[in-house]
């Protein structure tokens, strides 16, 4: 008798196993998704992205939250544009925005791209000259971007405000008349 009991309640203790595996798997799951969305910097118009941080090329860490009621404009770039083109001089143009508006807000950029020659990446970023603080967020076969965010194009232009939002995301160089609009307007 004890064997005929045991035999019809072990579908059903097998079957509540099954259940509490699934159940902990769906919760892991959504572990995963909550951190790769925490990850995701929103840096669309009127967004306000959460607080980051990355190593800053010179070795400083650079800390969005040690900014906060500052304005913090972000250059997001991919590398090529480190070397100037027979039509476009980013270094010159993020340089003229900064030397003008360095004392209203802080500056960052942040370097992307596929970085297969460390050497030529360095001698490119000081040629370049550029006046700023910069975060290598490039990947190689060896590195993985540390940066995730909702822009794809280059170069991109942010403006995140004293309250945490983004008031200006453009795209594409040569093209800064929103920006330093904005940055002229800003309160010291």
């Amino acid at each position: 008798m004890k064997y005929i009991i045991l035999l019809l309640v072990m579908p059903f203790i097998i079957s509540c196993e099954k259940k509490i595996e699934k159940d902990k798997k769906v919760r892991e799951q959504q572990k995963i998704v909550r951190e790769i969305k925490k990850e995701d910097l929103n840096f669309s118009l009127n967004a306000k992205p959460e607080y980051f941080s990355a190593r800053t090329i010179n070795g400083k860490l650079f800390n969005s939250a040690d900014y906060k009621g500052k304005t913090i404009v972000i250059f997001i770039y991919d590398k090529s544009y480190l070397v100037k083109s027979g039509t476009y001089d980013m270094s010159e143009e993020f340089n003229g925005i900064y030397n003008t508006y360095k004392d209203k807000a802080k500056f960052i950029g942040i370097i992307e791209g596929f970085n297969d020659s460390k050497a030529e990446f360095d001698k490119n970023l000081k040629n370049s000259k550029i006046a700023f603080d910069q975060i290598d967020n490039t990947i190689s076969e060896n590195t993985e971007d540390k940066l995730h965010y909702n822009l794809s194009c280059s170069p991109a232009k942010v403006i995140i405000d004293k309250t945490g939002k983004v008031i200006l995301s453009t795209c594409g160089g040569k093209n800064d008349t929103e920006l330093v609009d904005k940055l002229k307007n800003l309160e010291e």
